[in-house]
This record gives C-alpha cells, sequence and structure tokens, in this order.
C-alpha cells in the first residue's frame, strides 16, 4: 500500500512539474509577444500622434523646424531626466501641446522608451557610417 502511494505522488509530481514547465515556457512566449506589441503600439502611436512636429525617428519635421522642436535624439533631450520628459508630454510645453488626456501614464512610458531608443539609433548609425574628409 505505501509503495502505491508513493507511486500516485510521484506520478502527480511529475505531471504538475510537467504543467508547470509548460506554463512558464507560455509566459516567457507571451511576455515577449507582449512586449513586442507594447514598442509596436508605442511606434504607432508616435507616428500617428507625435511625428508631425518630430519626424519619423525624431529628427524633428519641417513643421517641427518652424516651432522651434528640438532634436529627440540630441543630448539636449536625451540628457533630460524620465520624469521632465514624462511631464514634457503629459502636460505640454511651448508650442507643444499636453498629450495627458489622450495618453495613460504607460502610453507615456512607452512612447518615452521609444524616444530613448532614437539616440541609441541615432549614435549606431553615426558609428556604421565613414568619417566625412
Amino acid at each position: 500500500m505505501h509503495r502505491r502511494i508513493q507511486r500516485k505522488e510521484l506520478a502527480a509530481l511529475a505531471i504538475a512539474s510537467l504543467c508547470a514547465a509548460l506554463f512558464a515556457g507560455f509566459m516567457t512566449q507571451s511576455q515577449q509577444a507582449s512586449g513586442q506589441t507594447t514598442a509596436q503600439e508605442a511606434d504607432e502611436t508616435f507616428q500617428a500622434r507625435c511625428s508631425t512636429c518630430h519626424a519619423e525617428h525624431g529628427e524633428g519635421s519641417e513643421v517641427g523646424a518652424s516651432l522651434n522642436v528640438p532634436d529627440l535624439r540630441s543630448a539636449e533631450v536625451q540628457n533630460n531626466a524620465d520624469d521632465l520628459l514624462r511631464r514634457v508630454i503629459k502636460n505640454g510645453r511651448g508650442n507643444m501641446p499636453a498629450f495627458g488626456r489622450d495618453f495613460s501614464d504607460q502610453q507615456i512610458d512607452r512612447i518615452l522608451l521609444l524616444i530613448r531608443s532614437f539616440a541609441a539609433s541615432s549614435s549606431q548609425q553615426a558609428q556604421s557610417q565613414p568619417p566625412a574628409r
């Protein structure tokens, strides 16, 4: 009788372990897909709502230049604290309108990450180009 209980317990433990491993794998894939989705959503939001002035990659459009919009890739912007950039997105500043009613705090955080990525992609492009003569 004792051996039957041990076998049943071992079988149940093995099944539980297998389920836990499968669930963990599913969660990892789901989280990765979710991360890609949120980055894509941030990019889509930026392109739809911000690129008119800031251009596709934050470099500034002709409209933005007429409004003295800073290059989001620049040290001038990138050296600002996250909290300051969040406040500017949320409350507006100068010619920039406030987006606090349009975007949730999570959306603003994702857009902020996107803005931070502009500096990284800008510096990678600069490093890959040959020096000017």
